[in-house]
């Protein structure tokens, strides 16, 4: 009797075995082979030719001397380094418009289905995953870079966001698609834009453009999600959560809280 009791548990457990390996993701790593030699080793094997033309061309040809050339060195490793950037940028953008050929991305509420490889939703699920894939190296690269204004290039390229001018992005979460900012804005350090949401619970993924309008300005701490809207000069302080569809008041500026609610200006001056 014990030994049929286990015979039934084994088969229970390799009939729930067999349905997690149908739902496990089987990532196409030869793809993210090829993205990683062609999108980010061909541009340093590109900054090393460059490197070596240089040595040719100018200093042996014109047998500068040694310590002249040590002096060199810096400023053109600084230059191949900015290079570097934007020849990667550039190769990460390319795979990113062949995807977003093969697979626009989307606004809305969609099944997260990651195993039915016929299904429309599997499809769009499978390019989401890779342009966040594409988009994450050269993001934190140029994040940590000397020239962190690329980083702005790296979400209009690669991400293909709306970026206005003289918009700042501090040490934060950069939403890598669906953003549009306007004009002007300050995003301070640790704050995060997400236009994408993961509902577990239900199985589905939400994904609407964040807008914030011109001379927005959001402190450190805050968390925008999916469908965040605000207004011209709107300024959002610490610790705030602008949650799904956000919206502020009519002729109100100042916010604060979890969710976001106006303040007024004389709370401030206390």
């Amino acid at each position: 009797m014990e030994e049929k009791k286990n015979a039934i548990e084994n088969k229970g457990n390799s009939s729930s075995n067999e349905q997690e390996e149908k739902k496990t993701v089987e990532l196409p790593a030869l793809d993210f082979f090829k993205i990683n030699i062609l999108s980010f080793i061909i541009p340093l094997y590109v900054c090393l030719g460059l490197f070596l033309l240089f040595e040719y061309f100018f200093i042996i040809t014109f047998s500068v001397p040694l310590i002249f050339h040590l002096l060199l060195l810096p400023g053109v490793f600084l230059f191949l380094y900015y290079v570097y950037l934007m020849i990667l940028i550039e190769f990460a953008a390319f795979w990113a418009r062949r995807w977003h050929k093969k697979s626009p991305p989307k606004e809305g509420v969609f099944k997260r289905v990651l195993d039915d490889v016929n299904s429309e939703e599997s499809k769009m699920m499978k390019y989401y995953h890779k342009r966040g894939f594409i988009i994450k190296y050269p993001m934190w690269l140029t994040s940590k870079s000397l020239f962190p204004w690329l980083v702005n290039r790296t979400l209009r390229k690669i991400g293909h966001n709306k970026i206005g001018k003289n918009v700042i992005y501090c040490d934060g979460y950069v939403g890598l698609e669906f953003t549009d900012l306007g004009d002007d804005v300050f995003i301070y350090p640790t704050t995060a834009l997400s236009s994408h949401a993961v509902n577990t619970i239900f199985g589905k993924i939400t994904m609407v453009e964040i807008k914030l309008d011109k001379n927005t300005t959001l402190y450190p701490g805050i968390i925008a999600g999916p469908g965040v809207l605000t207004k011209e000069n709107n300024v959002v302080f610490p610790n705030t959560v602008l949650h799904k569809s956000w919206r502020g008041k009519p002729n109100k500026f100042y916010y604060q809280g979890s969710p976001g609610k106006p303040i007024e200006v004389n709370h401030l001056e206390k």
